[in-house]
């Protein structure tokens, strides 16, 4: 029973490596100068996210969002 847990334990960490392997990520700068590493998973609730931690309002960053057609809800 051990072995099983830990080979589906191993299975568990290599497949949430290999899929934070394969999110993109880009270096913006936001309008206060403040710059930060994002990943660009295509979801919109990231994207608002990092609007606003980029220093953009939260309408601003729901604009540019709804302005994204191909982002996942």
């Amino acid at each position: 029973m051990k072995l099983n847990l830990t080979i589906v334990f191993a299975a568990t960490i290599l497949t949430v490596g290999i899929t934070e392997a394969q999110v993109r990520t880009v270096t913006k700068t936001g309008p206060n100068g403040k710059t930060l590493v994002l990943k660009m998973d295509g979801k919109y609730s990231t994207c608002i996210r990092d609007g606003q931690r980029l220093g953009y309002s939260l309408e601003s960053a729901t604009r540019y969002c709804d302005a994204r057609p191909n982002l996942k809800r």
